[in-house]
């Protein structure tokens, strides 16, 4: 186990969802594969305690991890977590097998919801990073992502950026939807409306629950999108609520996706 200090940073986004920074006493953190997860420990009030999440950062940067998180009101962790700007920690040495590595086609259509973003964001991290110098990414990335409100897309910006990147021949596509589509936090029609799941399945008119909207964002091309999946053999990698991963198992075989890739450590206890 590592002695290191974890250190929310600034970011504009509701008091609930944090990215944080660790850093080790000892210099460079360990070497890690885009998609992997670190444990990271903290004495709380009730102890001490070990969680683990998924790690945001680029392999390439060995100054800290960075973790985005989701505060668990009565949970044994996180509020800890979330109440000192700075604080020691440790952590185990990242692992885990949700990377591009153990998919088996070119395309890979990413689903998350909420905080299941992370695993993601560095992988596409990595890939931009890799075009920047020159090394071609390999992949055509599709990158879906659901909240419940329009303010709780972290890292949204940014995200954005690498899919404008598309004119530069950075084969990325990224997709944001809304399943309360309150303007109120920040709902306009540049998301989806529905579950993300959802989104998906009706992308393929494959059945979807009546009693909830569903829409593609505004100017997204659904036949266009389709296609771009559907132009090869893709991969289904999925992150987050596990009632969304079951729900997504059986459109994958349905559609004869070569792979379903889940994150591992969802069998790990509870995140709090």
């Amino acid at each position: 186990m590592l002695p290191g200090v974890v250190r929310r940073l600034p970011r504009a986004m509701p008091p609930h969802l944090g990215v944080f920074e660790v850093r080790l006493a000892s210099g460079e953190v360990p070497r890690f594969q885009a998609g992997q997860y670190l444990t990271l420990g903290l004495d709380t009030p009730r102890g001490f305690t070990l969680r683990p999440y998924s790690i945001a950062s680029c392999p390439l940067d060995r100054a800290s991890y960075e973790l985005y998180i989701v505060r668990i009101d009565g949970g044994t962790l996180t509020p800890q977590l979330f109440a000192a700007d700075e604080q020691p920690c440790w952590i185990l040495p990242p692992r885990g097998r949700f990377t591009l590595a153990q998919a088996r086609t070119r395309t890979v259509v990413m689903v998350a919801t909420g905080t299941g973003l992370a695993p993601f964001v560095s992988q596409v991290r990595t890939l931009h990073r890799l075009h920047e110098v020159g090394i071609p990414a390999g992949f055509r990335v599709i990158l879906m992502h659901g909240c419940a409100y329009a303010d709780e897309f972290g890292y949204r910006d940014e995200l954005l950026a690498y899919a404008a990147a598309r004119s530069q021949d950075f084969d990325f596509t990224y997709v944001t939807t809304a399943s309360r589509p309150d303007p109120a936090h920040g709902w306009t029609q540049a998301h989806g409306v529905g579950r993300v799941n959802e989104l998906f399945r009706s992308l393929f008119d494959l059945p979807t629950d009546a009693r909830q909207p569903v829409a593609l964002p505004h100017g997204v091309d659904k036949v266009k999108l389709r296609e771009l999946i559907r132009a090869e053999p893709a991969t289904l990698m999925v992150c987050g609520n596990p009632g969304m991963i079951d729900d997504l198992r059986e459109p994958a075989r349905q559609l004869g996706m070569v792979g379903f890739l889940v994150e591992e450590y969802w069998k790990a206890p509870t995140r709090s």
